[in-house]
């Protein structure tokens, strides 16, 4: 060895080792004879793979087996401490065999350290969900009477006063299940528990749901509520269709809820991406709200952030929402942001990678609509939409305008012009401007429908329901043919043949809270059907060995045998019995709940509190049997909140 390289390698703090190409030592250097004891010459001429001395051993190779390993560990006892050390291998001109060593205890023993926290953490975190789930179950139970025979009495012939008095208990019922539901869903986030679905989905149907589904408290505000989808966004993407809606729902919701005036707008459009058959699906959500300030923009995501956190805020809440919203388009790879401004309003956005369909037909129906139009209204939040929705449809005239003068200007020199009247407009200047029009449909609020034939006897020839549906406005201005209203059915709601009468089913339900029996108990036989109550495991499996039943709604926590083991016996019988469709019902709401129901031999689950149409639609669902029965629905920790 040369004397310059042998200094070099002496005044190293790391211990090397060079031998032959047989491992025969031919050089150790003062740190490995500190480490290992023994002077040079004692190392000398003794055939070594590194790892030869007494009580060391190699724990596990970094590249490959030893003799062809790069990088290896190994392991050595003093006095019974583990030792560790990391080798560098390396090859000299085919003859010499060069290890260099450090120690990384110290390393070791972090990791070791890092990975019980991790446990721990771990352990904690599923602590706290348990006792959750726990919570959320004992709160849901009784939650489920209050919000279910509140809506029940209300059924009832009460008087004004007693009408208000219950419609305020569903009321904080409701508020306080929305709480409920935060806090578990921001929980299950939070220990990184939340699990996507990928399924088809259209996302114009789900943007025009939302906005119908927010219409009717919009409408008791007074604003409007309006959304567009651009005929870039495809027909059929794939993503978790549940968890947008859920987005969807607090953002626009929150819009509904912070705005006195004016409204709220969703908008989307479909960005080009650089990963092929990837769409990144922008939506933004506009409000008039009352905005907010321009310091509390950076924490308005945080947990349990409210722009406003005094005592004497007026809008209640548990500051969880877009916390969770934020988390949820970030576990989709996406991003959301907000923008405000005080007195004007707030915008939310957020941009999603979802991929597209193959084979699939995505692009949209087209309209030829060749007529002017006009459309009259004060609000600004429906003629952004309309003008956004006739620009998309290529349309080559039209106007809008919250002048009566410019209305009837515009209709003078438009003789075959159609006229969009907002209801605001047509309750006051609607007979002028329906005979100054060929064509006049007047635009709704889901709480005006009673007002349709008022508008018809001033000469209006058809309605459309606000938030109108893109489809619905483009079908009734590109064919004036079709036939005038003549009853308050949604003019954008499918056309369905007159349902013949419910079948009469035999339920039976297993449930051992009293007044949640009773509920369901009345839900089933408002229905039409006979239902029977078990109020435990065992009377239920007693009950379908000796009565034909169509279904079985079962709860899971009950005495003596619980709904889990119950269903499982059920499935063990033989014939008839033994293939009866089983609906979970049960105050749980995890994934894993949902997950034990299946593996039990379920074949649906609903969560209390439930609302009686679920009910219901579960029970035409499966009550002509298991094979008769569709997919089952999106996961309990998914459902629309």
């Amino acid at each position: 060895m040369p004397t310059d390289t042998k200094i070099y390698l002496n005044n190293l703090s790391e211990l090397v080792v060079v031998t032959d190409k047989n491992y025969v030592c031919t050089y150790v250097n003062p740190a490995y004879c500190r480490f290992f004891s023994g002077t040079p010459e004692s190392w000398s001429g003794k055939v070594m793979d590194v790892v030869n001395q007494p009580d060391c051993e190699i724990v596990h190779s970094l590249d490959g087996d030893l003799n062809s390993a790069a990088r290896f560990e190994s392991k050595v006892l003093f006095d019974g401490s583990p030792v560790w050390l990391e080798w560098q291998q390396t090859d000299l001109d085919g003859s010499k065999r060069i290890f260099v060593g450090r120690d990384i205890t110290q390393r070791k023993i972090d990791e070791d350290a890092m990975r019980l926290a991790a446990q721990s953490a771990e352990a904690a975190s599923d602590t706290k969900m348990r006792f959750l789930a726990t919570m959320s179950h004992e709160i849901r139970t009784p939650l489920n009477g209050i919000l279910g025979m509140t809506g029940l009495l209300m059924e009832t012939g009460l008087d004004s006063n007693q009408k208000a008095y219950a419609d305020a208990v569903r009321e904080s019922g409701t508020a306080l299940l929305a709480l409920i539901n935060d806090i578990l869903d921001y929980s299950k986030i939070d220990a990184g528990k939340i699990d996507l679905e990928e399924t088809v989905f259209d996302p114009l149907s789900l943007v025009q749901s939302v906005a119908e589904l927010l219409s009717p408290r919009a409408a008791h505000k007074g604003l409007e509520i309006a959304s567009f989808v651009d005929p870039s966004v495809p027909q059929r993407l794939i993503g978790d269709e549940a968890r947008l809606r859920q987005v969807l729902l607090n953002l626009a919701g929150n819009g509904v809820k912070f705005t006195e005036d004016g409204g709220v707008t969703i908008e989307v459009y479909a960005l080009s991406g650089e990963t092929p058959g990837v769409t990144n699906l922008k939506i933004d959500i506009r409000d008039s709200g009352v905005g907010i300030p321009e310091g509390d923009l950076p924490v308005i995501f945080d947990e349990f952030a409210q722009a406003d956190s005094t005592h004497a805020r007026k809008f209640e809440g548990t500051g969880l929402g877009l916390a969770i919203a934020r988390r949820i388009v970030h576990a989709m790879d996406g991003e959301m942001t907000a923008e405000s401004e005080i007195g004007v309003g707030s915008a939310f956005s957020f941009t999603v990678p979802l991929k597209m369909t193959a084979g699939i037909e995505n692009s949209r129906k087209e309209y030829k609509i060749n007529d002017p139009i006009l459309l009259v209204t004060t609000s600004t939040i429906l003629a952004r939409t309309v003008r956004l929705q006739l620009q998309s449809a290529d349309v080559k005239k039209f106007h809008i305008t919250d002048s009566e003068e410019d209305a009837l200007a515009f209709l003078r020199k438009n003789r075959n012009a159609i006229l969009l009247c907002d209801l605001s407009f047509a309750a006051v200047h609607g007979q002028k401007l329906a005979k100054a029009a060929s064509h006049g449909l007047v635009l709704l609020s889901p709480v005006a429908r009673g007002r349709l034939e008022t508008f018809r006897r001033i000469g209006f020839q058809g309605y459309l329901i606000k938030p109108m549906r893109q489809s619905s406005l483009f079908e009734r201005l590109s064919d004036r043919s079709l036939p005038p209203v003549t009853t308050t059915q949604r003019l954008d709601s499918l056309a369905t043949a007159p349902k013949h009468g419910p079948k009469k089913f035999r339920i039976l339900l297993a449930e051992d809270n009293q007044i949640n029996a009773v509920l369901a108990t009345a839900i089933i036989k408002r229905a039409g059907h006979h239902v029977d109550v078990a109020g435990n495991g065992i009377e239920a499996l007693d009950a379908v060995q000796t009565a034909p039943y169509d279904l079985v709604f079962m709860d899971m926590h009950m005495p003596e045998m619980d709904g889990f083991t119950a269903a499982k016996k059920i499935r063990e019988l033989s014939g008839e019995p033994g293939n009866i469709p089983i609906v979970a019902l049960t105050a749980n709401a995890m994934q894993s709940d949902r997950e034990l129901c299946l593996a039990a031999g379920m074949d649906d689950f609903l969560t209390k509190p439930f609302d009686p149409t679920d009910l219901t639609g579960l029970i035409d669902r499966w009550a002509d049997g298991r094979i008769a029965g569709a997919e089952i629905p999106a996961a309990a920790d998914t459902q629309i909140r």
